[in-house]
Order: structure tokens, then C-alpha cells, then sequence
């Protein structure tokens, strides 16, 4: 299934949208791409924060992708998601370095179409693997990331950007999973195909998890240390709500300690449990080799 194309979604509203994603050509798109930017992280008339158009339009002339959904009826971008050539030792990858969608289309299904979109716009440059970085401590970006795109992550970065100066990001340590997307391992095909599922929380502790954040009264304290194959590390259910509270300090504080220890001994952060109505947001690491990880296999 192809996930380029004219698709049909649902905004907040109810009210039906056709939009085509589609690989971006035209200067003035690319210029309206930093318009997607600044809905989606609330950038108010401070567009610092955004990657300029000739900067898109560079790198997709030049085997960068950038990929973007408009809007039928209007022509007005709504997601869109870029990256670039890499390298390391195994050689050549796609590194993408933004995806979002206007804020009424969130949560509508468009941002997986579009990354969807991108990996096979990926695979077609004969590339296998993708990365980039997420902030582990935002629950939504957690379930999309690891529950319905199936990346992985051994590396837990502190303070990867420095301060950034949006809505989201201001005040707050800007810590960073650093994530790969397998894109032809079996693992993300039957992610792609919504043939894996994500466990919920009764399935992860009855295949023999662990929690190991310590809460006192919803406020984290501090990790525990445990020898079972499977942990859990918990994170807030809305960042927004933890700030508001005067907590959010806390959770990125032992969240990241709790991943840092667990990833130096050979977990791997590979699932998001979410619970919609007890509002809990876990990270799922795994004790278990990567390729064991990549071919599908689970634990519950």
C-alpha cells in the first residue's frame, strides 16, 4: 500500500479533508512549509525556531526528501516531514529531522501517512535505515514514535539541542532519544501494516515488566534498579499538565536517569504502553539482541 497519493481524513471538527502527499517541488511550497512549522509548535510571529524555505528546497534538490500534504480544496500545506543524506561506519541513511502537522490536523492519522510516505520515498533511494530524535518525555510522541512507527533507541542524549525557543520546548532541558527506523525489517513492515500492536499496560506487567520510576503523590523521586528483561519507565501523560503542576523538572530529571542506566546495560527502549483511561505513558526497554527485536519478536 502506498501511502503517497490523495488520501481522506477527519480534522477536530468532523469535517472531511482530501489531501495529497507528495514529494514538494514549487518555491512557494516549500515557503509554506514554514507556515506547517510554526502551527505545529506554536511559534507564534518568532519563527527562530523554523527551517527556512531555501533550506528545504536545498536539500530536497539534492537527494534530501521533503515530503508535504496539501490540502485539496485550498492548495494550503498541512504536514509535511524532511530530512537528508548521513553516513556512518554502515554506511549511507536517511536522517529526517522534522515531521509535523498544522495543530487541527493532529491526531488525525496524517502524520503517520506522511512518514509512511517518507519511508518509501527512502526505500526508492535504496536507503534501509532512517533516524532522528524525539523528546522521550511527551507521551503523544511516544506512542506515534515507538507504538505505531516501530523505532528503536539505545541512545539517550541530555540537553542535545541547548534551549529552544518555542511553546513546547522553552525552559525545558532539551533531552533527546536518538531513534532508528529499520525501514525493511519486519518490525516496521507489520507496523506499517498495523499487524503488531502495542501491549497495554496489564499485557507488559503479566509478560513480567517492571515500573522502575518511583512516584510519590504523581511526582517522581528517584528509579529503582531491577534485574528483570523488561522495564518500564514512565513518563508524563501531558508534559503541559507536569508543567502547569511545577513537576515536569522532576520527570525529565529521573526519566533520563532511569533511561541512561538501563540503555548502558543493554536494554533497548523498542514500545510505548498507553493508557488512555488511567492516563499513563510508559517507555517499554527490552533486554534482548536488536535482531531479535527487528524480526518481530515480543514478550507478552
Amino acid at each position: 500500500m502506498t501511502h503517497l497519493g490523495i488520501v481522506e481524513l477527519k480534522d477536530r471538527s468532523g469535517r472531511t479533508l482530501r489531501v495529497e502527499i507528495r514529494p514538494v517541488k514549487r518555491p512557494e511550497e516549500f515557503r509554506e512549509l514554514v507556515e506547517v512549522q510554526a502551527s505545529a509548535w506554536r511559534m507564534g510571529k518568532d519563527r527562530t525556531e523554523a527551517t527556512p524555505s531555501h533550506v528545504l528546497k536545498a536539500a530536497a534538490d539534492n537527494s534530501g526528501i521533503v515530503v508535504a500534504a496539501f490540502d485539496l480544496e485550498t492548495g494550503r500545506a498541512v504536514g509535511f516531514a524532511w530530512g537528508f543524506l548521513a553516513r556512518d561506519e554502515k554506511g549511507l541513511y536517511h536522517y529526517s529531522h522534522q515531521s509535523a502537522v498544522v495543530e487541527e490536523l493532529k491526531y488525525s492519522g496524517l502524520g503517520f501517512r506522511i512518514k509512511q510516505a517518507q519511508r518509501e520515498l527512502a526505500l526508492e533511494q535504496g536507503l534501509t535505515r532512517a533516524r532522528w530524535t524525539f523528546d522521550p518525555l511527551q507521551g503523544l510522541n511516544t506512542r506515534f514514535n515507538l507504538g505505531k512507527l516501530g523505532v528503536v533507541s539505545w541512545e539517550y542524549v541530555v540537553n542535545y539541542y541547548g534551549e529552544i525557543n518555542d511553546e513546547i520546548n522553552r525552559g525545558l532541558r532539551t533531552d533527546r532519544l536518538k531513534v532508528w527506523w529499520f525501514l525493511d525489517s519486519e518490525r516496521v513492515k507489520r507496523k506499517a501494516k498495523g499487524e503488531l500492536s502495542s501491549p497495554s499496560l496489564k499485557e507488559a506487567l503479566e509478560a513480567g515488566a517492571e515500573e522502575v520510576v518511583v512516584l510519590d503523590s504523581e511526582v517522581p523521586k528517584g528509579f529503582k534498579r531491577v534485574e528483570s528483561e523488561l522495564v518500564l519507565i514512565e513518563v508524563p501523560y501531558s508534559v503541559s499538565e507536569a508543567r502547569e503542576r511545577g513537576t515536569v523538572g522532576k520527570w525529565r530529571e529521573h526519566t533520563a536517569e532511569a533511561m541512561l542506566y538501563y540503555m548502558t546495560k543493554g536494554y533497548v527502549d523498542f514500545e510505548a504502553v498507553y493508557d488512555r483511561k488511567e492516563r499513563r505513558v510508559f517507555h517499554l526497554l527490552w533486554k534482548r539482541p536488536l535482531k531479535d527485536i527487528l524480526d518481530g519478536k515480543v514478550p507478552w
